[in-house]
């Protein structure tokens, strides 16, 4: 069923149609927006296009019966640190309570580069890192499972 009927998305129902949201993604705020309005009008009491039960069929899927899947196919990622309670957080993890954010935290947009492998549908359950670590000062590197990860 073509749903969505307005000037930006009639013409481009593949989208929807696709194994991720990236083609979709791609068309920009005005098309999303246009989007987010139809699904509004499309679910509410008002409309009575969803209203039939042959219609609902072909659009919704029952919860118990749907399968979770990453909204999009991602290649790359920059993750930007900017939350102050984050940074804090992970600081004193690494450079303990006294030193725990870094003076130049607060005059620049830190980001580095995120790993797509890392970004996984809830659920999925996670192999434990495994390297180096010093089990106390002056002793020789042990390899095993990280300890920070719990």
């Amino acid at each position: 069923a073509h749903l969505f009927t307005g000037p930006l998305l009639a013409t481009k129902q593949d989208v929807f149609r696709q194994e991720s949201l990236n083609d979709f993604m791609s068309l920009g705020r005005l098309s999303w927006l246009e989007a987010r309005h139809t699904l509004q009008n499309l679910l509410s009491v008002e409309n009575q296009t969803l209203q039939q039960p042959d219609a609902r069929s072909k659009v919704f899927v029952a919860q118990n019966k749907a399968t979770m899947h990453l909204p999009a196919k991602i290649g790359d990622y920059t993750d930007f640190y900017s939350s102050i309670h984050h940074a804090t957080n992970v600081g004193i993890m690494f450079r303990g309570k006294d030193n725990a954010l870094m003076p130049n935290w607060k005059h620049l947009p830190v980001g580095y580069h995120g790993r797509a492998s890392s970004v996984v549908v809830s659920g999925t359950p996670i192999n434990r890192p495994q390297g180096q670590t010093l089990p106390v000062e002056g002793a020789d590197p042990v390899y095993g499972p990280c300890k920070l990860m719990d």
